[in-house]
């Protein structure tokens, strides 16, 4: 046991803990009040996506979002994903999306970080291309709003 401060008792573990940060952007042509409306309406309930849906996962997930924060040309939201079947959160981090001061485009970027619980599947070397799959399809679903389903209307 370890005492840490304010006089609590912690339990130290040996269990080793990967967590790996991930960084990963780009463009996209999307409309900031789309963005808005399209992070407001889908914060209630988590979405539900498939195997084919981010392929370097390989398995069913949720995906959870904050209500977004918002300035003249950004928008600022947390998300996670996480396990279908299971309690594991296998990203989590917030999306940016910015917009260029004077021409039209935007950037859209996920900052965050992947925790490999014991039972998760193994993300290492495939957490990059799954943000990047992530915001992909974020991107092409604030276009085609009917590309991702509710939780709720997925079971």
């Amino acid at each position: 046991m370890l005492r840490s401060g304010y006089g609590r008792i912690t339990m130290a573990t040996n269990r080793p803990l990967a967590v790996a940060r991930i960084s990963v952007e780009t463009s996209t042509s999307v409309d900031l009040g789309a963005v808005c409306r399209w992070l407001i309406q889908r914060h209630g309930s988590p979405l539900s996506l498939g195997p084919g849906d981010l392929p370097a996962l390989g398995q069913n997930t949720r995906l959870r979002l904050a209500l977004p924060v918002t300035a003249p040309r950004a928008v600022l939201c947390a998300l996670w994903l996480l396990e279908d079947l299971g309690a594991g959160c296998l990203l989590a981090g917030h999306l940016r999306f910015v917009a260029h001061p004077t021409g039209s485009d935007i950037r859209l970027s996920f900052i965050g970080r992947t925790a490999e619980a014991m039972r998760s599947i193994s993300l290492g070397r495939h957490a990059d291309l799954a943000a990047r799959q992530l915001i992909e399809l974020i991107s092409d679903s604030i276009q085609r709003p009917a590309g991702l389903r509710t939780a709720a209307s997925a079971g």
